[in-house]
């Protein structure tokens, strides 16, 4: 874990590229979460936001990017 500031980063994607056989879902995503902050992904059907969540708990591998979770 990395600390900015007193708050801790515990889940931190950078450049994140993520999709399907031929079909890129995400691209280029970035975001860093600290500790005791709710978040929430919002976004129209089609938007990424299950291809991300699969990405961050390891189900689908990023074709380009890191994920990093507590450190």
């Amino acid at each position: 874990m990395k600390v900015e500031g007193f708050t801790l980063r515990l889940l931190e994607i950078d450049q994140l590229t993520v999709g399907y056989p031929s079909l890129p879902v995400l691209e280029n995503v970035s975001l860093t979460v600290c500790q005791q902050r709710i978040v929430a992904v919002v976004g129209p059907n089609g938007s990424g936001k299950t291809t991300l969540l699969k990405a961050v708990s390891g189900l689908i591998r990023p074709v380009k990017g890191h994920i990093r979770f507590a450190g």
